[in-house]
């Protein structure tokens, strides 16, 4: 029996560990929405979308579809690579992105995802754990009607205090190369409005005060000052 785990995986180098699905379920998919698929897994887990990541959690899953023509134990960057352009606004439009800043799924990528979960399910590893979704995850798709559920002070910090950037700024390693680990932290895309971004800061401030939580603050502080355009208006 698999077990659920939100942080299945926690580094790039885990990514070794996934298991690859039934290629009956996904003959028919395109490589441009199976590459989609593992991009909304990398967002999940908090890595860097790079294209070297993409390429990994692919092979790993769709080895038949990723894998080196000759050589299947190899990953095929260059297929990866030409799904990520087919995704592109030009094309598909499901992402944005290149390979020196990486990958971010859009809002129809994110549906194309969601419908592709429903089909394959959730990864899972050689140990037999399955992943889960974050349950704080904008990606958790909601239905129009849904009122959104009060805001638990104590929850929201703790999910801060375990994302990757607040375990940067601890050991007082934060770069600019960390714009991805805020956009984990906040649940936010490229593409998602400044209005919204602001909200979703605004909200962890207020758990932080609600709470009198000193560190958070400071922490949250220091997001604003070293990534201002996260909450600049595009």
């Amino acid at each position: 029996m698999k077990t659920a785990d939100a942080g299945l995986i926690q580094r790039e180098k885990d990514l070794i560990q996934i298991v690859a699905k039934d290629p009956g379920l996904y003959q028919d998919t395109s490589l441009a929405a199976l590459t989609v698929y593992s991009l909304f897994w990398l967002h999940q887990w908090q890595l860097r979308r790079t294209i070297e990541a993409v390429s990994v959690l692919n092979w790993r899953l769709f080895p038949d579809k990723f894998g080196m023509v000759g050589w299947s134990e190899y990953p095929d960057a260059f297929r990866t690579n030409r799904s990520l352009l087919q995704g592109q606004p030009k094309y598909r439009n499901w992402l944005t992105g290149a390979a020196s800043t990486g990958f971010s799924l859009n809002e129809r990528g994110i549906e194309i995802a969601r419908d592709l979960i429903a089909k394959l399910g959730p990864p899972s590893t050689t140990t037999g754990k399955q992943a889960a979704l974050r349950p704080s995850d904008v990606m958790v798709k909601q239905s129009a009607s849904t009122r959104p559920r009060s805001v638990e002070p104590e929850r929201e910090l703790q999910l801060a205090r375990n994302s990757r950037l607040f375990e940067k700024w601890q050991s007082q390693v934060l770069s600019e190369r960390d714009l991805i680990h805020v956009h984990s932290l906040l649940g936010i895309f490229d593409h998602t409005p400044a209005k919204v971004r602001s909200k979703k800061m605004r909200d962890l401030e207020r758990c932080a005060e609600d709470l009198q939580d000193a560190e958070m603050l400071q922490f949250l502080t220091d997001v604003r000052k070293q990534f201002p355009e996260v909450f600049a208006n595009h």
